[in-house]
């Protein structure tokens, strides 16, 4: 195809809609049970007090709003992908805010260009003010379900742009939701759960960001397709995950997670978090991705044999011949020289 054709051919595989709607027709949507908020990608409400009130304050004084980012499913029900913080300190002001009611009934603080707003709730600012804020208008892009996988991820990725952004797993759990996507409702089980928490420790922006999923991903993808990075690790990862939603590689969830969850009960049950961290205390992916794929090739030899694997933890960590591994490898081969030279390390039958 030329190139005229190849941009036509993108732009056909991508749906997507966008109107001006009012808070209020919102607010009314929200109250339907037609919007969701808070689906699992989305972070958690968080603007302070004072935030919440620039807000408010700036959509009194008519300073234009930001786009708004909404995922259409296939009964027509809108989840916000982007825009939690704007959105939850609107309903949050009007007293519609159900997920998080200690955030409910928001009273203001004084605003930087309006000092009369200290003290302030919905309810003491008058019926013309308060209309005004109904009344005032976001723009909301839509990004239908029926769009090609591809472009849909292209898409969010590079509307993803605001002061907040998504991170790349959020994004992965966004687009590849809506397709009965039996690795990423894996991912969700296995990263949400005390099991793999416990041996990892992430901070709570960690958990924000679905560091823990990125982590299972990581784990998945490397043992069931390939070490070598195509183009980067995001593209590495994504293109995995792309081609189990789309059923060109197949993926068995409930023997894949049999087999995750009896690899974390070991790890949990002999091991501290430390495993993965380095001298300094800091949670290292190179390390987490040599111990858990040597643990999956060698399980047979080192499932009762929990001290000699500690030994040899303590051997990848101190050699200097893995360590070098991933310097002297090209960027996309990185990965697996480090993996392959864990592989000799841990080799029962080796020195």
């Amino acid at each position: 195809m030329n190139l005229e054709e190849t941009i036509q051919k993108r732009r056909n595989n991508l749906r997507a809609d966008r109107l001006d709607m009012s808070f209020g027709e919102l607010m009314n949507i929200y109250e339907d049970n037609s919007l969701v908020i808070t689906p699992e990608y989305q972070r958690t409400f968080r603007w302070d007090i004072f935030q919440q009130t620039r807000f408010i304050e700036s959509i009194l004084l008519g300073i234009p709003v930001p786009p708004i980012f909404v995922a259409e499913d296939d009964k027509g029900k809108w989840e916000l992908v982007d825009g939690l913080q704007r959105i939850s300190t609107i309903f949050s002001f009007f007293g519609l805010l159900i997920e998080n009611e200690t955030k409910n009934n928001l009273t203001l603080e004084e605003g930087d260009l309006i000092s009369e707003l200290k003290g302030k709730t919905v309810n003491d600012i008058g019926i013309l003010l308060k209309n005004s804020l109904k009344r005032s208008v976001c723009r909301v892009e839509i990004i239908k379900w029926d769009s090609d996988v591809d472009m849909r991820y292209e898409l969010f990725n590079r509307l993803n742009t605001g002061g907040s952004p998504l991170s790349e797993q959020e994004i992965r759990n966004c687009i590849f939701r809506g397709h009965s996507n039996e690795l990423n409702s894996l991912l969700i089980d296995i990263g949400s759960s005390d099991l793999f928490r416990n041996i990892i420790k992430p901070t709570d922006k960690q958990i924000e960001e679905m560091f823990c999923e990125e982590l299972v991903l990581r784990f998945y993808t490397f043992k069931n397709d390939s070490l070598k990075l195509e183009k980067n690790l995001p593209n590495h990862l994504s293109s995995y995950m792309r081609r189990v939603a789309k059923q060109e590689i197949s993926f068995d969830k409930l023997a894949e997670q049999e087999l995750i969850e009896k690899y974390l009960n070991y790890l949990n049950d002999n091991f501290e978090h430390t495993i993965f961290r380095a001298s300094n205390g800091i949670f290292t992916p190179n390390y987490f991705d040599a111990i858990m794929l040597s643990l999956n090739k060698y399980w047979s030899y080192y499932e009762n044999s929990s001290e000699v694997f500690r030994k040899k933890i303590s051997e990848l960590k101190t050699s200097d011949e893995y360590k070098d591994a991933g310097l002297s490898a090209y960027s996309q081969s990185r990965i697996e020289s480090r993996v392959l030279k864990a592989f000799e390390i841990f080799n029962p039958n080796g020195n």
